[in-house]
């Protein structure tokens, strides 16, 4: 074979190559991206469990709700009800909205009113 058809077979090889891997990626990006999505909404299903458990604690030890999260996290006698500030991980901060529901309990929601991948927004999650 001449040289002149190796350097057109070579080409096509390459050619070929980077479809195929661009194939590839365009199937796995979005997957990634959907595998991310789902880790933060897990992240933040077990945050709102911890806080939850701290709202139930604290109303044990004081006979009422917390006024904040600043209570959760340290009350006036200095004792821990959350294990740490934890961060909303839809947004990256700790900004959570808080307030009392219609049963009375306290209750803390991320700050994000993005739907999540089931179309519920996440300020709505519990």
């Amino acid at each position: 074979m001449p040289i002149s058809d190796r350097r057109g077979i070579s080409l096509l090889v390459v050619t070929v190559s980077l479809i195929l891997l661009a194939v590839g990626l365009s199937v796995v990006i979005p997957r990634a991206d959907l595998e991310v999505r789902r880790r933060h909404e897990d992240d933040l299903r077990f945050m709102l469990g911890e806080f939850r458990r701290a709202v139930v604690r604290f109303e044990r030890c004081h006979n009422r709700q917390p006024q904040s999260l600043d209570e959760l996290l340290r009350d006036a006698e200095g004792r821990r009800f959350l294990r740490r500030a934890y961060v909303d991980p839809m947004t990256g901060r700790f900004d959570w909205q808080t307030g009392i529901d219609a049963s009375g309990t306290f209750t803390v929601r991320s700050a994000c009113a993005q739907p999540g991948i089931n179309g519920v927004p996440y300020s709505s999650f519990r």
